[in-house]
């Protein structure tokens, strides 16, 4: 009797289930039917107004109290973003960006409007923000401003769109102040985040590098490793600088690694022997600042950085031997070369260059 009754409560829940995503489903449909409605009535208004202005008539001022008053509401608003997307994926012609130019008065008052919102719907206007952004090359000081504001909020997702949109702007001083708004908060704001951020800045990068590292000591550890990052993937220009912080040892040691990959990326002839050091430290508690070095040893010349990475592929950790067999092979040494290592009794390091003289066999068959 137990078992029937487990049965027949299973198929209730079953059937419950089947009942519950019918009518979800149902409502999601009714949803997207009701959003494309929307849509299509506010394309036809937008319309009405591109062609008065194809006549030389500005856009009726009923139309922009129209649309504050509508896109208050999220969904009208999603719903005006679909519309919008029509133009801005094609080629506008004068009228229609004569239009976007006269209602950038309504963006301003929704962005007031939608930062007094809940935290969702901040973030999906800023998301709107940094989306429109990009396809119109508009300048709106006192729209930033607002953004910055948005930075002040704890949410993740809020944050991350205002950033973006400044991003599209340009502005090197709202950059700034934005990331130190970030600096600031308790929320946490991964890394790649910020680099990846920095790296889509559509102003001048010179710029935002020099600013950023005028006021470099006043950030977190936290902000400054992303910084550094983004200097490494833009400009060669600041070796001076990074190899102070990577003699540092007083600075954070992701600091001192991202400096070390820098001169990976920008040989530099004075950070040479301070990789040699790292490289050749067999300290096992310093074995990330040796495979750091390792790796970024490939690009530099000589018979004492070979000879260090040799010796680096008798290192206890994989990793090290790893980096130093992989800068080893991009010197493009040939196999006579490297016979001591193949040779010798050291069984890892052995297995580890004969690994990468394989793979590399194995690229040149491929592109052979």
């Amino acid at each position: 009797m137990g078992i029937e009754v487990i049965i027949y409560c299973y198929g209730a829940v079953c059937v419950g289930m089947l009942v519950f995503n019918s009518i979800y489903n149902f409502y999601l449909k009714r949803s997207s039917s009701k959003l494309e409605a929307k849509s299509r009535k506010i394309g036809r208004k937008m319309e009405e107004q591109i062609n008065r202005v194809r006549k030389g008539d500005p856009v009726e001022e009923k139309h922009l109290e129209y649309l504050e008053r509508k896109l208050c509401q999220v969904n009208n608003l999603i719903a005006f973003d679909r519309a919008l997307a029509q133009f801005l994926q094609r080629e506008m012609d004068t009228a229609e960006t004569a239009y976007l130019d006269q209602i950038q008065v309504v963006i301003l008052h929704l962005s007031v409007v939608y930062l007094k919102k809940e935290n969702m719907q901040a973030a999906y206007f800023a998301f709107f923000i940094a989306k429109y952004r990009q396809k119109r090359q508009m300048q709106m000081d006192s729209l930033q401003r607002v953004l910055l504001d948005y930075m002040k909020k704890d949410s993740l997702y809020c944050r991350v769109n205002a950033l973006q949109a400044l991003y599209a702007f340009g502005s090197v001083e709202n950059i700034v102040e934005a990331i130190r708004l970030q600096d600031e908060q308790d929320v946490f704001f991964h890394e790649k985040i910020l680099t990846e951020g920095l790296l889509s800045f559509q102003g001048s990068h010179r710029q935002l590098i020099e600013l950023l590292w005028a006021q470099f000591d006043t950030f977190s550890e936290k902000t400054q490793l992303p910084i550094l990052n983004y200097i490494r993937f833009r400009t060669g220009d600041y070796c001076q600088q990074m190899y102070e912080i990577m003699q540092d040892e007083a600075r954070d040691k992701e600091l001192r690694f991202a400096a070390i990959r820098y001169f990976g990326k920008y040989p530099y002839l004075p950070a040479q022997a301070p990789l040699l050091a790292f490289t050749a430290d067999k300290d096992p508690l310093h074995w990330e600042y040796a495979a750091i070095s390792a790796a970024s040893l490939a690009h530099y010349p000589g018979t004492e950085v070979i000879e260090t990475l040799k010796e680096a592929l008798h290192s206890a950790n994989w990793y090290v031997r790893y980096n130093a067999a992989v800068s080893l092979d991009a010197h493009h040494l040939d196999y006579s070369s490297l016979m001591d290592i193949v040779n010798e009794n050291d069984r890892y390091a052995r297995e580890m260059m004969m690994y990468r003289l394989d793979s590399r066999r194995l690229q040149e068959a491929e592109r052979g």
